[in-house]
């Protein structure tokens, strides 16, 4: 098991409002896990606006049903933290909603 897990929470233009909500959601309910902004554009692997939760493994249950409870319509990658990026973000991770396609050829390798 990794130690620590990254969330993708992905949104449309459209979605930002609905987004920023559940950021403030998520910041009030898990004040100990690292929040990034909301990045309005695609970066790295990803191919929509989106912002990042990270959190320890020991969370993974609690935080995931969180996610799944709160996340209305935005597609959220639950993925470990492993130096295969790409099997993190592939064979390890986690969909809740409709999966996206990633950028693969953006991921390093372990």
């Amino acid at each position: 098991m990794a130690a620590s897990y990254h969330a993708h929470l992905y949104f449309l233009p459209e979605q930002r409002t609905e987004a920023a909500a559940l950021h403030v959601l998520l910041a009030e309910r898990l004040p100990h896990c690292w929040l990034g902004r909301l990045i309005d554009r695609e970066v790295g692997p990803h191919t929509r606006p989106m912002f990042e939760l990270n959190f320890a493994a020991d969370e993974y249950d609690s935080v995931v049903a969180l996610l799944e409870r709160e996340r209305g319509t935005l597609p959220v990658l639950i993925h470990p933290v492993i130096a295969d990026e790409l099997v993190g973000h592939t064979e390890a991770a986690r969909w809740l909603g409709v999966p996206l396609p990633l950028k693969l050829d953006t991921l390093p390798r372990g």
